[in-house]
């Protein structure tokens, strides 16, 4: 360093994030950051977030409970929807750990109206309405959904339950 207290080129800055294995703060490209990359968590560079791998239940819980700030400035800047490195989206990561229905339904609330959304519950709807394990529908399931749709009955409640069933 020098007087002014700013690295020089000889000095690189080391970058830390936080993980949640541990609850220390690592070093990104170091070695513990490249053991967890390999165990399955997935740095999320965009936010700064080091996630948990989805079958580590009891820690992915636990980070998103500490996190939980961090996660409602994202739905409300970006969406729900958000994409974690072009794999999985925020809110699957959310429906794997368990998370609160009663949450999850205040998050969608935050980016119902967006078009994102509304392409999202539209799918979602098709996919149960066109679901194989169904009994015979007496109706067209594309009609079912075109009213459904069009009325606007189904709530963040309901959509989040359908959302479960293929999640």
């Amino acid at each position: 360093m020098d007087i002014s207290g700013q690295l020089t080129e000889y000095e690189p800055a080391h970058e830390k994030i936080y993980n949640p294995k541990s609850n220390r703060m690592i070093v990104i490209n170091g070695p513990v950051y490249r053991k967890l990359l390999c165990g399955g968590y997935i740095h999320w560079r965009e936010e700064r977030l080091l996630i948990p791998p989805l079958h580590e239940l009891p820690i992915l819980r636990r980070y998103l409970s500490f996190i939980s700030y961090r996660i409602w400035n994202i739905v409300s800047e970006r969406s729900l929807l958000a994409v974690v490195n072009e794999k999985i989206s925020l809110l699957q990561i959310l429906l794997k750990a368990n998370w609160h229905d009663f949450t999850l339904c205040q998050l969608l609330k935050l980016c119902w109206e967006r078009e994102e959304t509304k392409a999202w519950r539209s799918n979602v709807l098709m996919k149960f309405l066109h679901h194989l394990n169904l009994a015979p529908l007496k109706y067209r399931p594309g009609a079912l959904c075109d009213a459904f749709i069009k009325t606007d009955v189904l709530g963040p409640e309901h959509i989040l339950t359908l959302a479960r069933t293929f999640y």
